[in-house]
């Protein structure tokens, strides 16, 4: 299961960051003074910050788990 979450985390932050370029390849802005994005922009940010927050997760919890089991010892 931590596996998983690891693979995840980082394969969602690695998508995150390809989206985040992508977007900056196509934003502009529009004569008026506009700024034109695409939708690739908050998602690829929404993804990177779950990916990250994940990754915090399982270290908190590889943490508590090394911890206890250090203690018990």
């Amino acid at each position: 299961m931590k596996r998983n979450v690891l693979y995840i985390s980082i394969a969602l932050i690695v998508i995150g960051i390809i989206g985040r370029i992508y977007a900056a390849q196509y934003t502009y802005v529009t004569p008026g003074g506009m700024i034109q994005d695409s939708a690739w922009l908050p998602i690829g940010t929404l993804m990177i910050v779950i990916g990250v927050l994940a990754l915090i997760a399982l270290g908190i919890q590889f943490a508590i788990s090394y911890l206890g089991n250090r203690i018990n010892r």
